[in-house]
């Protein structure tokens, strides 16, 4: 969490040309809804905040340094980075961030990733273009406040290898303060050939990267999505509490998936292997459609601390009743440690949040609103300012209104 809060602790959804904010504390009381009908009496997503970004195609990505939150983005080859915070009474400004605040990059932020460690941040580039930028790790200190470049990572396999496997984006999270990038690699002919994967971490003391053998694996199972460690559960010795995912295609129709949820005991030490596994799909129970549309949806898990985590699941559905309707499901639990069970190893205390939300409102043209991210913090106040966008006023959910055009700084009526 930010210091000298003034917003108080908020959950923030990046889509493509919005930032939208729901206060934590209003976000615990959404309750469930049982009883809903996808196509044609679904709420209105509940966002207190709304903030219309500069340009839909720059796939912004956030970060927290100084205490301040910024959002960085590239267009016309150029990064921009822009600077969130609170002018007073629940308003919000954003504005170019001056150097001083924030050195500029020292490459292009595309195919990048990007981590708070203990203050500092990590950029992680893993996939080079010649002469438009190159693959390397540097780390933002908040000691030095300048970019300092440190050892790339191996990142740089080839498309193909051996004219059997090709290589998707890297995939970057971290555990425990240590930063891992890992990545499935497919078979070009999958009914006769198995996946393969790749996973570095980072060793920050000797600036080194060390391939890991069978990392994030139980028995024959092997999680490729980033994971998502959840806090506040008490001891569990040498080991992190992780949450991730996977998708589960339509065998009729592979473009329609569904998001099933797992939670991974995983070991801390060189191997990184998993302990224990067990699947949470009843966090969604009667929640998630029939599918989501596999080019259009994304999942993103938080942890809110205090032992919660915060799910939602966004885009397109594919269902009887409504295709092409755009949702959230959104699920917030509260989770335990049992220590009674072989294998079980936690307990779903209670489910706080169970809705599903529709963003058509919120919707200004044809585009899909899907959550690219999503994250909590708290804004810190900016000296006074009219250039400022205001909490969200309630809107009905059949008719959505369109904000005006965006300034700098952006303004919203």
């Amino acid at each position: 969490m930010m210091e000298s809060a003034e917003t108080g602790p908020c959950l923030w959804m990046v889509v493509s040309q919005n930032l939208y904010g729901i206060r934590i504390e209003k976000l615990e009381k959404l309750g469930k809804n049982e009883v809903r009908d996808w196509e044609n009496s679904l709420e209105s997503a509940p966002f207190d905040l709304k903030l219309k970004l500069p340009n839909p195609m720059m796939m912004m990505r956030h970060f927290v340094f100084d205490s301040k939150l910024f959002l960085a983005g590239v267009t016309d080859f150029d990064t921009k980075i822009y600077q969130i915070s609170c002018v007073g009474d629940g308003k919000l400004k954003l504005a170019n961030a001056e150097e001083s605040a924030i050195p500029k990059p020292p490459t292009l932020l595309h195919s990048c990733y990007l981590a708070d460690i203990q203050g500092d941040v990590y950029l992680v580039v893993h996939n080079p273009i010649e002469g438009v930028r190159e693959a390397g790790l540097w780390v933002l200190s908040s000691r030095s406040r300048i970019w300092e470049r440190l050892n790339p990572p191996p990142t740089a396999v080839p498309l193909y290898d051996n004219g059997c496997l090709c290589y998707r984006d890297w995939e970057g999270f971290t555990l425990n303060d240590v930063l891992f990038l890992q990545v499935e690699c497919c078979p070009l002919q999958p009914f006769t050939q198995k996946p393969d994967y790749m996973a570095y971490v980072y060793n920050s003391k000797d600036d080194s990267w060390r391939l890991l053998g069978r990392p994030f694996s139980f028995k024959d199972l092997h999680f490729y999505n980033a994971l998502v460690p959840v806090s506040s559960l008490g001891d569990v010795g040498n080991c992190s509490v992780a949450l991730t995912w996977e998708l589960k295609h339509d065998p009729i129709f592979p473009c329609r998936v569904k998001y099933d949820i797992h939670a991974l005991l995983v070991d801390n030490k060189d191997d990184y292997c998993v302990h224990k596994h067990q699947c949470l799909n009843e966090l969604f129970k009667g929640i998630q459609p029939s599918f989501f549309d596999s080019l259009l949806s994304q999942i993103n898990i938080v942890d809110l601390g205090n032992s919660k985590v915060s799910i939602i699941i966004s885009g397109n559905i594919f269902d009887d009743v409504g295709d092409g309707i755009s949702v959230i499901c959104m699920s917030v639990a509260e989770l335990e440690l049992i220590q009674e069970e072989e294998q079980k190893f936690l307990s779903v205390v209670r489910v706080l949040v169970n809705q599903v939300y529709s963003m058509a409102p919120h919707i200004e043209d044809s585009s899909v609103e899907v959550i690219r991210a999503s994250f909590v913090s708290s804004l810190i106040k900016h000296p006074c300012s009219h250039d400022c966008i205001s909490p969200m006023k309630q809107r009905n959910l059949a008719i959505g209104t369109n904000p005006s055009n965006p300034t700098t700084p952006l303004e919203q009526q």
